[in-house]
């Protein structure tokens, strides 16, 4: 461990403490909590009614404020393809307005499933009868996607893309009671008139019947642009063996990624079903014909406990300027130098060809053992900062909560006490499931964390010569199983308009927080956003959105909007 890890301050429940699980992982002065079962959940009760809305200002005029800004679009999980969550542009929200009484809720819009996916927003479209609207699109676990007019949050259009898959069918009680859209989508916008959402949509047409479909959609009608595509990749093992996708087994839970051309869609298990003849997938297609062009596969051996998952609990691949893409596996077979990838942050080439670049932690073994997936977590990319001396910087941590700073040009391999790690220090808590975000305010850089049943952490980047992550500052509220998935919005670095916002399920209902970006402490703003539909199993790992003046909470059926009166 690197000798800036500190005694941390843990703060469990019974209901939302996690695990090292058998990772062999202690730390001086701090205590493993106990793990519960990491796949199987609980049997859960049925939802509870979504608590009344407690809106802010008059009816009449609670849609009307304009954004004092320029509206931008947001078309991709995060904003950026380093996944900074960091929406750089925001005039409107700062630490003063949103924890002043003109700042709370202003709509709630109901959808038919639950929201996994991060809501995108393209902004002055015009549609294909004249009109231009600010497009809000909300995809769901029911197969559906929604188009809202952004400023009145009408209906513009909404679509099936089929009948999703039953829980019960598949045999993994994780997300309840279906399984539709999972992943965040992305939209490709090429002109004020024109933009093509790309989505995928797990379906059951009849009973076990499993198909998983890409769909590219016209964003002004909500039709199909060309025939879905069904996803089926396949590959010759090293034994002369084939493998296939499952699509009963798999799912794609991380979010899709778009670069120059090419889509990249992650692909996972389903409570570690089939473990032993599956391998996690990272796909490449062409965005124009939606023809798939590429398939890695994470597992090269046949037998064993194959897996190596790509899910990253929604975080999307992340792409450097040269095109390199970056993604985690979770447990599942890892042999040096024989292609079998478990428990690896790998970085491909834009074509997926092979693997460039790697790190695995040298606790592997102990991690598979444990369930204690690294894949739980995204990698993000540090975006380099005026007078870094630093070699260009990638973070990323998983259930055992040990948090990785790494070099994007050499990742670090595998090797004893992960020295091949720029530095690995406890993050805190009982794990991560979800990822980090980043932020250059005023204080300079600073990446933010929060593992389940611990508190949003702050880790000041240091860029010289001596790269290291630093926690410098908390906030006071602890997070529920699994931790949170952070974002940020600020005008830039100015001072006094840094604003974290993160979904807090450490209680049933769910919630919505805002912390001051440089200090932290208390949440300045919270609100009630509604149950879970297996409410107590503590498995709606979700993120919010943030874009000209509003912030968009999803949750079970609805998505709940906040923003400034006046």
């Amino acid at each position: 461990m690197s000798a800036s890890s500190k005694t941390t301050r843990l703060l469990f429940s019974a209901a939302a403490s996690l695990a090292f699980a058998g990772c062999g992982l202690a730390f001086a002065g701090e205590t493993a909590p106990a793990s519960p079962p990491m796949h199987i959940a609980p049997h859960a009760p049925k939802p509870s009614p979504l608590p009344p809305p407690h809106f802010v200002g008059a009816p009449e005029t609670r849609l009307k404020r304009t954004y004092g800004g320029t509206p931008i679009d947001v078309t991709t999980y995060h904003y950026d393809l380093n996944r900074t969550g960091w929406n750089q542009t925001e005039t409107d929200l700062t630490p003063a307005t949103v924890a002043s009484a003109n700042f709370g809720q202003l709509a709630t819009l109901n959808v038919d499933g639950n929201v996994l996916a991060q809501p995108l927003l393209v902004s002055g479209f015009v549609m294909p009868d004249g009109s231009t609207h600010d497009v809000l699109i909300i995809a769901t676990g029911h197969d559906s996607v929604y188009a809202f007019d952004a400023q009145t949050y009408a209906t513009l259009w909404q679509v099936s893309l089929g009948t999703s898959q039953n829980y019960q069918d598949v045999g993994c009680g994780d997300v309840q009671p279906e399984y539709g859209i999972s992943s965040s989508p992305i939209i490709r916008r090429t002109a004020a008139n024109a933009a093509t959402l790309y989505v995928v949509a797990a379906t059951e047409p009849s009973h076990n019947q499993f198909v998983t479909q890409l769909h590219a959609i016209n964003v002004g009608t909500g039709a199909d642009v060309r025939k879905p595509v069904v996803v089926a990749p396949s590959a010759t093992l090293s034994d002369g063996s084939i493998v296939n996708f499952d699509p009963k087994n798999q799912w794609n839970r991380a979010s899709l990624a778009y670069n120059n051309g090419s889509l990249y869609m992650g692909i996972g298990s389903h409570c570690d079903n089939n473990s032993g003849g599956i391998t996690g997938w990272l796909l490449r297609y062409d965005a124009k014909k939606l023809k798939l062009k590429n398939a890695f596969h994470t597992i090269e051996t046949q037998g064993g406990t194959e897996l190596s998952s790509i899910w990253m609990t929604g975080f999307a691949p992340s792409i450097d300027s040269d095109g390199n893409v970056y993604v985690v596996t979770g447990n599942g077979d890892y042999t040096k130098h024989a292609k079998d990838w478990g428990e690896s942050v790998l970085r491909l080439p834009a074509d997926l060809s092979h693997v460039t670049s790697y790190f695995t932690p040298s606790s592997y073994g102990h991690l598979n053992n444990g369930d204690t997936d690294f894949g739980s977590g995204g990698v993000m990319l540090i975006p380099s900062v005026t007078g870094q001396t630093a070699p260009p910087m990638a973070v990323a941590m998983g259930k055992a909560s040990i948090l990785y700073l790494l070099n994007q040009n050499s990742l670090g391999g595998e090797h004893a006490n992960d020295t091949g790690a720029l530095q690995s220090q406890y993050g805190g808590g009982g794990g991560l499931w979800g990822g980090p975000a980043f932020y250059n305010g005023p204080s300079g850089p600073i990446v933010f964390t929060q593992t389940g049943g611990d508190v949003l952490r702050g880790w000041s980047v240091a860029t010289g010569s001596s790269p290291s992550l630093t926690d410098t500052v908390n906030g006071t509220s602890g997070a529920g199983y699994g931790g949170s998935l952070p974002i940020i919005s600020s005008n830039g670095a100015s001072p006094d308009t840094g604003v974290v916002w993160l979904i807090d399920r450490a209680n049933e209902p769910f919630s919505i927080e805002a912390y001051d970006a440089v200090q932290l402490g208390a949440p300045i703003f919270s609100a009630q956003i509604g149950m879970w539909s297996n409410a107590g199993n503590g498995n709606p790992f979700l993120t919010a959105m943030e874009a000209n003046g509003r912030v968009y909470a999803p949750g079970y059926k609805v998505v709940q909007v906040y923003g400034l009166t006046q």
